[in-house]
């Protein structure tokens, strides 16, 4: 039977029974880094609508990241329905970053989808396994150089693929502390706000967790507008349905008529129109028939 270690924390949703409903051998426990590890060094961070926002907004996601790519052979990034509390071209540029730097992303719709993908995976890494099980977290990096390269990257702005460049670049983290912010300016892809992102990190002076301001130095932001999404059918005059998930509409969106369209409310962009590709021939063909 398949072993899934699953952090204890995600007790609290749908995911571990529908897991162990497939028959899996789903194991809680406390894990250090990762949600779920579900083989030899193959572990995943799910991100729920709101955690990734958050997480994005914190800086948290990318020292997760280190983190698990530190641990793991294998890390997966799952997000779970649509991104809530923070734009698109932010979210979507931060996961294009963790791709950069070699993570797996996977999108699911809900809990039922993400529970589907974590079987597969599971599955799938017990036919990959090595003969001898090595499930669970490994040893951080030891070389002082690749310890080097997680202590830049967790630094927001700064990738592993840039703390790499930087690093060869001044020669050591020290060289790269003393350039900063100034010096560091003149290297390919660091600006000023990164450069002082890394002063402020590498000669900032050290705040206990208790006293950190949430966000330093950033503007409070104003009540957000929520976004709805609209099921706008042909000829209906009537109130268009509206959802709070583009996921849902989506669903709903199947088994419209043709011509329905899903509308961003807060934009007015058209985001899906049915039938959806592969659908008109059906649909010609039954009525041919008819």
């Amino acid at each position: 039977m398949d072993v899934v270690l699953v952090d204890h924390r995600e007790r609290s949703s749908a995911i571990p029974d529908a897991l162990v409903a497939a028959g899996l051998d789903v194991r809680l426990t406390d894990l250090p880094v990762a949600d779920y590890v579900v083989g030899p060094g193959l572990a995943i961070e799910r991100k729920g609508p709101n955690d990734l926002g958050a997480s994005i907004r914190d800086g948290r996601i990318f020292e997760q990241a280190v983190r698990l790519q530190s641990a793991f052979a294998q890390a997966v990034l799952l997000i779970e329905g649509e991104p809530r509390g923070i734009a698109e071209d932010a979210w979507r540029g931060a996961v294009c970053r963790l791709v950069e730097d070699g993570f797996t992303v996977l999108h699911s719709l809900d809990a039922e989808d993400s529970a589907a993908w974590i079987v597969r995976l599971a599955k799938r890494a017990r036919r990959a396994a090595p003969t001898v099980p090595t499930i669970g977290p490994r040893r951080a990096p030891r070389h002082p150089s690749a310890q080097a390269e997680a202590m830049l990257s967790v630094v927001p702005g700064i990738s592993a693929t840039m703390a790499r460049s930087l690093l060869a670049a001044y020669g050591s983290l020290a060289a790269v502390a003393a350039e900063a912010p100034e010096g560091v300016r003149s290297h390919p892809g660091i600006g000023p706000v990164r450069a002082a992102r890394l002063a402020e990190a590498l000669h900032g002076e050290y705040v206990a967790p208790g006293d950190r301001a949430p966000q330093p130095g950033r503007r409070a932001r104003g009540p957000r507008t929520p976004r709805r999404w609209l099921l706008v059918e042909p000829g209906s005059k009537g109130e268009s349905a509206s959802f709070d998930r583009r996921a849902v509409a989506l669903r709903a969106l199947h088994s419209a008529r043709a011509g329905s369209q899903v509308v961003d409310g807060l934009t007015g962009e058209v985001s899906a129109t049915a039938p959806f590709p592969g659908r008109g021939s059906t649909g010609q063909s039954s009525s041919a028939t008819t």
